[in-house]
């Protein structure tokens, strides 16, 4: 009774483990994949590789475009977008289901246009709102999405729909930009002063490069650099608006005194400050529009700390 039971054990395993035998399971099904989404903008004259293959068997796929004028496709399944409009890629395979792209050809960005105000005046609290046309426009344009950047979120922020809320004293650079994805990338600045507040040199640093914007409506403003010997050399720039009307025209020559700096007119928008009695020169970018200076050299010493100081007489 025993080995009856035993080898009837046996036989059920046997008919289990052929039931579930991975060989003997239904084979896994066959179809097409691409590496795209089914629905695909492509910029006018640009490529677009399909990337598609056969999966769980080898097929080989044909590619047909439902309107050629709009964008072709060749036998490597590499789409070439050619004027506005929307087509219909098939891809097919010998006993498989058909797979199908729609491709939107639409025409680049060329430009921006900035349609608000370049320079703003707010006060603290108050808000204004940036507005650009993008080139060239209209339904046949890819849809682009810009971006708003602050380069200083202490003094104003911008919204990601371009509003800019001033928040305390000073200047801040907002940067307006079209993506990649548009076909070019395409930039337009607004400068965003707030004078309530505004008691001290904004800095901005961008690399070796650091730009200071001062308040035009300071009586005067001093300016020093620490040199290599360890002494202080300034130069006090007496009413600031008039101090940047002189130095885009002529530049200002030597103060009197000892430890004192030579500031010259070197070319179009750039001065000089000479450290005097030393080899010691600091080269800039001026923007008397702005009230800027941009120096060109890395103005912190070995242990961080500024080279260039400015004293502000309000």
């Amino acid at each position: 009774m025993k080995k009856k039971m035993i080898a009837l054990l046996m036989t059920l395993g046997l008919i289990v483990g052929f039931q579930t035998n991975p060989a003997n399971a239904a084979s896994k099904k066959a179809y097409i994949q691409t590496g795209v989404k089914s629905k695909v903008t492509v910029l006018c004259r640009k490529t677009l590789d399909l990337k598609a293959k056969t999966v769980n068997v080898n097929k080989k796929i044909t590619y047909t475009s439902s309107k050629p004028s709009v964008a072709s496709v060749n036998a490597n399944g590499i789409v070439r977008a050619k004027k506005y409009g929307t087509t219909v890629i098939t891809m097919k395979a010998s006993g498989l289901s058909a797979k199908k792209v729609t491709i939107s050809v639409r025409k680049p960005v060329t430009s921006m246009k900035l349609k608000s105000k370049s320079k703003v005046k707010l006060k603290k609290g108050k808000t204004s709102k940036i507005s650009v046309q993008v080139l060239p426009g209209g339904k046949q344009m890819v849809s682009t999405k810009l971006s708003y950047k602050s380069s200083n979120t202490k003094v104003a922020t911008v919204s990601s729909k371009g509003k800019i809320k001033a928040k305390s004293g000073g200047y801040a650079k907002i940067t307006v930009s079209t993506p990649k994805s548009s076909g070019k990338i395409c930039k337009k600045y607004v400068d965003v002063f707030i004078y309530d507040g505004f008691n001290k040199v904004c800095t901005e640093t961008s690399g070796s490069q650091t730009k200071f914007t001062l308040n035009p409506k300071w009586k005067s403003v001093t300016v020093k650099f620490k040199a290599k010997n360890g002494k202080t050399y300034s130069r006090k720039l007496v009413g600031i608006k008039n101090t940047f009307g002189m130095l885009d025209q002529l530049g200002i020559g030597s103060g009197l005194g000892e430890n004192s700096i030579y500031i010259e007119k070197i070319a179009k928008n750039e001065v000089r400050f000479e450290l005097l009695d030393t080899n010691e020169s600091y080269d800039a970018k001026l923007d008397s529009k702005r009230y800027q200076l941009t120096f060109y050299k890395n103005l912190k010493d070995s242990n961080g700390k500024w080279k260039v100081t400015f004293d502000v007489n309000k």
